[in-house]
């Protein structure tokens, strides 16, 4: 899964020069830039100025050389990233120690996902996942194989599933030969055998009978609703509960809950501060931004007449939510123009505030280089949006879900996609039109699914781990509480335990100082006031 890209080049503009290297120490170790030190060992001014800025706009915290790479600063037990304008010929610019093969990268990933491994371990303490059987149905790379080990360790029956084009075949295995439970690909599946391997895997995953489940999009919760329901608890299987790891997969279960047909207590891991926050905002907005830039920065892109590099270009980032601000915070970091698209007013107006436009789709898609759906909707670019589109523009979906760029309608009217570069397909209009000619359609990568986890290695490591600390937390709360069936949210107390695990991590710390014990925080009682006799 993890993508490559044009290697260092002294000749290159800074801008390139310095998105590259970033790109590069990113993709090195899957880790994230925001919150983490950086060393820069870098002679050329210019190239260090543009690095600089651009890092700290991202977040990062640029170091003194002598940080060095160990404990990282204050204490920290988060490694620090070196860039280096010096490249080596194995690993131009960057400085990682990650291996090549499937178990180091588990066993690297593992070992920087600190909060997940420390709350595991209180798991494993406490023996409150004892006994039980919990299936993973999430993107299967480094970091989902990692929380499968810890969960395992932490004394629990462990199965994972993974869809066809969310699945890294060589982790999969690895993963099986570590004692999981695997229904996923572990070799090549072609693309017209994809969807079938997914429903036969999708089944035994249920089949296999968990007792709780962790799901993204909430597609084996769906499942086990309408299909498979024998598999629930409540219709004589064993899973009695689940946590849902997104914001596409909290909508179905808001409607089903609504309704009264969520037969499951369900929570919403997502909806809770450590990751919506971090995962979708930062994790996210890195890791599609940074996959964009490494699919268009390769010799094919250039040769379709796509240009390399972000800087100067226009983005059109549709939804400003947390995953679209992310976005839209690391293009612009890197030099892009960004206008922002979204229907809810309020979040238009911080589009505008955050230093981007605001424009109606129609506006915004006409000067677009780069289209970046951030919604998590169905259709969000039909045909007529995508027909709009001027020739050479890139779309990209961030995050997403299925049908969230309405390709099928093109199709159906005829459109047609050429691949030409890996994840880069040129869609051109047939049957005499101007747009028949290479070089004269618009560019979809990867296939129109989330360019972060289909065409690169997902998320960065760090945001990850929150993410999977709060699922961790999740757990644990459901088999200490009986939960009604429904849809629940984590405590701020369940927050506040995986923040401070991530805390203890880089290095930080909250104040120990008590919050007031007052109604609303307040620090007076009410009858204090300033115009008191």
């Amino acid at each position: 899964m993890p993508t490559s890209a044009q290697p260092y080049d002294q000749h290159a503009s800074v801008s390139l020069r310095a998105e590259r290297l970033i790109r590069s120490v990113a993709r090195a170790g899957n880790r994230a830039i925001a919150g983490v030190p950086i060393v820069l060992r870098v002679e050329d001014r210019a190239l260090r100025a543009r690095l600089a800025a651009s890092l700290e706009r991202m977040g990062a915290r640029v170091c003194a050389d002598e940080v060095g790479l160990g404990e990282g600063a204050k204490g920290s037990a988060t490694r620090a990233l070196v860039i280096s304008d010096q490249p080596e010929p194995q690993r131009p610019g960057v400085d990682s120690q990650r291996g090549a093969g499937a178990g180091a990268r588990i066993d690297w990933a593992a070992e920087h996902m600190r909060a997940t491994s420390r709350i595991a371990g209180e798991l494993a303490s406490s023996g409150a996942l004892r006994g039980e059987r919990v299936l993973l149905s999430l993107v299967l790379e480094p970091k989902t194989a990692a929380l499968a080990l810890a969960v395992a360790r932490a004394g629990a029956e462990v199965a994972v599933f993974g869809a066809v084009n969310e699945t890294d075949p060589g982790v999969a295995s690895e993963l099986a030969a570590r004692g999981c439970a695997v229904f996923a690909p572990m070799g090549h599946v072609a693309p017209a055998e994809a969807d079938a391997r997914d429903r036969e895997h999708a089944a035994a995953a249920l089949e296999w009978a968990p007792t709780l489940l962790v799901d993204d999009g909430a597609h084996l919760i769906r499942l086990a609703h309408t299909e498979h329901q024998t598999a629930l608890s409540a219709r004589g299987g064993q899973l009695r509960a689940a946590s849902e790891e997104t914001t596409s997969g909290v909508r179905p279960l808001e409607e089903m809950a609504a309704a009264g047909e969520l037969l499951l207590p369900v929570i919403a891991a997502n909806d809770a501060r450590t990751k919506l926050e971090f995962d979708n905002l930062i994790g996210t907005g890195q890791s599609c931004v940074f996959a964009v830039g490494d699919l268009l920065d390769s010799p094919r892109a250039t040769a379709a007449g796509i240009a390399a590099g972000v800087e100067g270009t226009r983005w059109a980032v549709i939804g400003y939510g947390p995953v679209g601000v992310g976005v839209a915070r690391f293009a612009a970091a890197l030099g892009a123009r960004i206008t922002v698209v979204e229907h809810d007013a309020v979040r238009a107006l911080a589009a505008m505030h955050d230093g981007h436009e605001a424009l109606p789709l129609a506006e915004a898609l006409s000067g677009a280089d780069i289209v970046v759906s951030a919604t998590g909707v169905w259709h969000t670019l039909d045909a007529a949006a995508l027909r709009s589109l001027r020739p050479g523009a890139v779309v990209a979906v961030a995050g997403g879900i299925d049908d969230e760029i309405g390709l099928d309608e093109l199709r159906a009217a005829g459109w047609h996609a050429v691949g030409v570069g890996d994840h880069i397909d040129e869609w051109r209009l047939p049957g005499g039109g101007m747009r028949e000619q290479a070089g004269t359609g618009f560019f979809v990568l990867a296939g129109g699914g989330g360019v972060n986890y289909t065409a690169a290695e997902g998320n960065p490591i760090e945001a990850m781990d929150l993410s999977f600390a709060t699922q961790l937390v999740a757990l644990d709360r459901l088999v200490g509480q009986e939960f009604a069936p429904g849809l629940h949210r984590l405590r701020v107390a369940d927050e506040d335990r995986v923040a401070r695990a991530a805390l203890a991590a880089f290095g930080g710390s909250a104040d120990p100082r008590a919050e007031s014990g007052r109604p609303g925080g307040a620090a007076q009682d009410w009858r204090v006031h300033r115009y008191r006799a």
